[in-house]
């Protein structure tokens, strides 16, 4: 069995996840959409996904695995900036392998394990599945986008998605899912980061898993950066952003499809108001 292995946490993800489920239909026999009951900071969350799973395209439904992942009483309380150390050791391992807890795999199967914004190609699967068989598990080069769906940042390397076989990590639970394997030849889908307004990024500093960053919520901080392409996250970084088309191959063909137009308006065209 192949299985893509995805998170949900918060509305906004629920454009990206459609566009995985899309993107990976006919290729997985399974699509696993896992709900965890804390933020990375290990502070409670509410499991939603029932409130607005209406907002997923009901023709790959018959897809969707859904898991709650409870871990209140597993996380640890991780919310001051000088404890991200503890979200990244124990938090992240948790929200991302707990799904091996709550369902059943033969040693063989592939899971491809991705982040809610972090798209793969359909056109990649074959090629993903196909190293995975040889070799056990690789990791996979998106793409990176910022802020909006048409904001390339040139020159820049996302390798963080992992596909791997059940067997690689059944017996080191909890295990993270990322950055491990064989790395994949050439690019293989995108990561969408922040592409958001900027009161959705609010509640993303506030509850994500750098809270080193949470020194630029500031609703004015955010939408200069988004209007004048800056990276205030750590201005040392070299941040070149070229605005590409809708018709540019680089994007996922799903993302093109008259199904995520209103998706498109909101965060795509540059003249929209934030």
């Amino acid at each position: 069995m192949i299985y893509l292995k995805t998170q949900f946490y918060t509305p906004i993800e629920l454009n990206f996840i459609n566009l995985n489920i899309a993107e990976a239909y006919d290729k997985v026999d399974g699509i696993i959409v896992t709900e965890c009951d804390v933020h990375h900071t290990g502070r409670p969350n509410d499991f939603i996904f029932d409130d607005y799973k209406h907002m997923l395209n009901p023709e790959f439904m018959d897809k969707v695995i859904y898991l709650k992942c409870e871990l209140r009483d597993k996380a640890v309380d991780a919310y001051e900036p000088e404890k991200e150390h503890l979200i990244h050791k124990y938090n992240e391992p948790l929200m991302r392998g707990h799904f091996v807890k709550l369902m059943k795999f033969d040693d063989d199967d592939i899971i491809i394990s991705v982040d809610g914004d972090e798209i793969i190609y359909n056109e990649s699967y074959d090629k993903i599945i196909e190293e995975v068989k040889k070799t056990n598990k690789v990791k996979i080069n998106l793409n990176q986008f910022f802020y909006r769906l048409n904001y390339h940042w040139i020159n820049k390397d996302f390798i963080a998605p992992t596909a791997a076989k059940y067997k690689e990590y059944k017996n080191s639970y909890p295990n993270n899912w990322r950055y491990d394997g064989y790395l994949l030849k050439g690019k293989h889908g995108c990561h969408f980061s922040w592409c958001m307004k900027p009161e959705d990024m609010l509640y993303k500093l506030d509850t994500y898993s750098h809270p080193i960053y949470r020194n630029c919520a500031d609703i004015n901080i955010l939408t200069d950066a988004i209007k004048n392409k800056k990276y205030p996250f750590d201005p040392k970084i070299k941040f070149e952003i070229k605005e590409i088309t809708l018709d540019n191959d680089i994007l996922p063909k799903s993302l093109r499809s008259n199904f995520f137009n209103d998706f498109r308006n909101e965060f795509f065209n540059k003249n929209i108001k934030i």
